[in-house]
């Protein structure tokens, strides 16, 4: 939800808004967090022992505090949990200091400790399972980064070493003593995604309909959109508009927004865009509900 309401922002909201910057940075930021861990996806689904993996494991523990792991592993004999990073630039880990740091181009950043995030996570999971073998690692997504100093006493690694991380901890602890099934429920029982919204106005949305090619303004010609820029054309490319409208605003919309956001001049053909959407009545007024399976919807 997070990454597809940052998109639609991106796309949608003015340049001129206070925290579009802000939003821009984050919609960075996350790609690049769910980049690192379709990198590590890559190399786990080589595993062919029996496991089951659970990914951006979201709860919330007995003091309302949030968790968010990226990779939980669940295995006969022991969990594993990875922090993955996916950060370029050469990279210092001190754990005295709590500082993981990044120099890049002759500048340096500290970003928040993943030793120390991982910790706190794996401590709750152990509370959970206190009888079960459950270690974790901290895995740098990119192939560029160089990790150049780290604790001795602590697992901190690239992707590609994932597979033989799991294969020495799977040699050191062989005993069966769980079942993975019955744990994978159990933690997927406690997974409640952290609901974060951004909610704007129609005002504050930059109207039109947007050419997924070249994102130059389509006009409405003979029942379909049209890119004067680089000629794409496409009957249905208003469900973008609805669908960010349902992201941003809200998930019903009227024929008149419907006209304001997508610049048609016809409410009548604004009426026959909208035709293949729920309609009801409130206050005098009626709303098309906007499903949120939109792109789904096929009609020839």
């Amino acid at each position: 939800m997070r990454l597809h309401q940052l998109e639609a922002i991106v796309r949608r909201v003015s340049e001129v808004h206070p925290d579009y910057l802000y939003f821009k940075e984050q919609l960075v930021m996350v790609n690049a967090g769910i980049s690192g861990e379709d990198e590590v996806q890559f190399f786990l689904q080589e595993l062919v022992m029996p496991h089951r993996v659970i990914r951006n494991l979201s709860f919330l523990n007995t003091q309302q505090q949030r968790h968010e792991i990226d990779f939980v592993i669940i295995f006969a004999s022991l969990i594993l949990c990875f922090e993955v990073k996916n950060v370029a630039g050469t990279l210092h880990f001190d754990t005295d200091a709590s500082q993981f740091l990044r120099t890049r181009a002759d500048v340096t950043e500290r970003f928040p400790n993943p030793v120390e995030q991982l910790n706190r996570h794996l401590r709750v999971i152990s509370s959970f399972f206190p009888n079960i073998p459950i270690h974790g690692a901290v895995v740098i997504a990119n192939r560029r980064a160089i990790i150049a100093s780290k604790p001795l006493d602590f697992p901190i690694f690239h992707a590609d070493y994932v597979l033989s991380f799991i294969e020495k901890n799977l040699v050191q602890y062989a005993e069966p003593l769980l079942d993975i099934n019955e744990v994978y429920n159990d933690l997927m029982m406690l997974h409640s995604p952290k609901k974060e919204s951004f909610t704007f106005t129609l005002k504050q949305l930059k109207r039109g309909i947007f050419c997924e090619k070249c994102m130059a303004k389509m006009h409405f010609v003979h029942g379909k959109f049209l890119c004067p820029s680089c000629r794409f054309q496409n009957k249905y490319a208003y469900f973008q508009a609805l669908h960010d409208f349902r992201l941003l605003v809200d998930t019903k919309i009227t024929n008149q927004q419907f006209c304001e956001l997508c610049e048609l001049t016809s409410r009548h053909v604004a009426k026959r865009l909208l035709q293949f959407f729920p309609v009801f009545y409130k206050g005098g007024y009626s709303y098309y509900e906007i499903p949120e399976q939109i792109f789904t919807i096929i009609h020839d």
